[in-house]
């Protein structure tokens, strides 16, 4: 079509040099309209409408030609011109409109990416250039509303990709999360926060998945809410550890405050009277993990004052019955045979008390039974008492008899000296 009226714009060129009427601003002014229609894609949007502009303007151009009447050409020129105008005008809606809507979904596909975090100038340009691009459309301004449209796309676009380009921010994010719940999962936090926990744990989970699919806007929501329930947990957690540690590292420093070891162990007892009083200043202050480090250290320097005690009480038990037995050999030089056997006859007794390992001492009601390791011994109460009852299942005879010592069952502390009642 535009080979044609190629052709007879050369022949009308060669018609005015012959100085023939021809309706130049009629067909000038037809011309221009199908070129704006065709600049607002009117192929696309208004295809009849041009046609008919097309084949009227090559019409007016025939006819002038043929040297027809001069009124027909000037008709169909003006038809041309109706028609042209026609096509832009249902076109220029169409193609402002498309290019807003392509705008626009490039706008929320950066927005799904988070670009407003990731690439907020591109983004910030691309909306701007949007809300433009819909106030000349409202104007009926339509190129321009379709030229502003364009460039908030290629803004939008480039928004996209930077937003990819950063969405590491996101994997980071997730990996400090992680860390704090693994920090979290030493203790036990299903005690004392579970409800934070199971919500960190879920919403961490989403964000990967929103990372995985680039949902990124999606994502760094998540993520915000699994930190704070995250951090929150961590709060909860730790502050319960740290008081309850609190309480039992209290409890074995006044145990071995008030044992025989306070006086052989004074400075192991110091040492654990100074990591309580840490301990409570590390929790008042919000540092729950050094205090219940230091909550430990105590606990343990008290068991070894405790440990301490029983080895010395022990000690002078039996320096105090070497001597009472050194002081009645002396005084019973001069006995009959018949004394002396009777004293051989107790000293065997009395080594029978070793027959049983573990046992230190005796008297008349107990057995002094020094606890030993679990790693190579497997020690608790029921092998104790199977040891001494042939029964494991009396393990709570000797629990009872030790109640003041031995809080938990299932834990004694080597090197303690517990008591086990004699079976009459």
């Amino acid at each position: 079509m535009r080979k044609i009226l190629l052709v007879f714009l050369s022949v009308i060129i060669t018609l005015v040099a012959c100085e023939k009427k021809i309706p130049i601003n009629e067909l000038t002014k037809a011309k221009d309209a199908i070129a704006l229609a065709k600049s607002v894609d009117a192929e696309k949007y208004s295809p009849e409408e041009l046609k008919a502009a097309d084949e009227a303007l090559i019409k007016a151009h025939e006819l002038i030609i043929k040297d027809e009447k001069l009124e027909d050409s000037v008709k169909s020129a003006e038809l041309a011109y109706t028609k042209a105008m026609e096509a832009y005008n249902r076109s220029a809606v169409l193609y402002a409109g498309d290019a807003l809507k392509k705008a626009d979904d490039a706008i929320a596909e950066a927005d799904l990416l988070y670009a407003e975090k990731l690439s907020p100038e591109n983004f910030t340009q691309a909306k701007d250039f949007y809300n433009s691009a819909n106030e000349k459309f409202e104007s009926k301004d339509y190129v321009m509303s379709h030229s502003l449209a364009e460039e908030a796309y290629k803004k939008a676009l480039k928004a996209k990709d930077e937003s990819l380009d950063n969405k590491y921010q996101l994997q980071s994010k997730i990996e400090e999360v992680n860390l704090i719940l693994s920090r979290v999962e030493k203790y036990d936090y299903m005690e004392y926060a579970p409800e934070r926990y199971n919500m960190a744990k879920d919403k961490v989970e989403l964000a990967a998945q929103d990372y995985n699919s680039n949902n990124l806007k999606s994502g760094f929501e998540n993520v915000e809410i699994a930190r704070s329930n995250a951090e929150e947990a961590y709060n909860l957690t730790l502050s319960g550890e740290a008081t309850a540690k609190l309480s039992v590292a209290a409890e074995a420093v006044d145990e071995a405050s008030s044992c025989d070891g306070a006086t052989y162990a004074a400075d192991d007892l110091a040492a654990a009277k100074e990591a309580l009083a840490n301990a409570k200043k590390l929790k008042e202050s919000g540092n729950y993990e050094e205090s219940i480090r230091y909550s430990s250290e105590a606990i343990k320097l008290s068991n070894e004052v405790i440990t301490e005690g029983g080895k010395a009480a022990i000690a002078a038990k039996v320096k105090a019955e070497q001597e009472k037995n050194l002081a009645a050999k002396s005084s019973e030089k001069d006995k009959t045979t018949v004394d002396d056997s009777t004293s051989k006859t107790e000293e065997v007794k009395k080594k029978k008390v070793s027959s049983k390992g573990g046992v230190v001492d005796e008297d008349e009601n107990y057995y002094y039974y020094k606890v030993k390791t679990w790693e190579k011994y497997q020690e608790c109460l029921s092998r104790i008492a199977e040891e001494f009852y042939k029964n494991a299942k009396l393990w709570t005879i000797i629990h009872k008899a030790n109640s003041d010592k031995i809080k938990n069952p299932d834990l004694i502390q080597p090197g303690w000296i517990i008591k086990v009642p004699k079976r009459k």
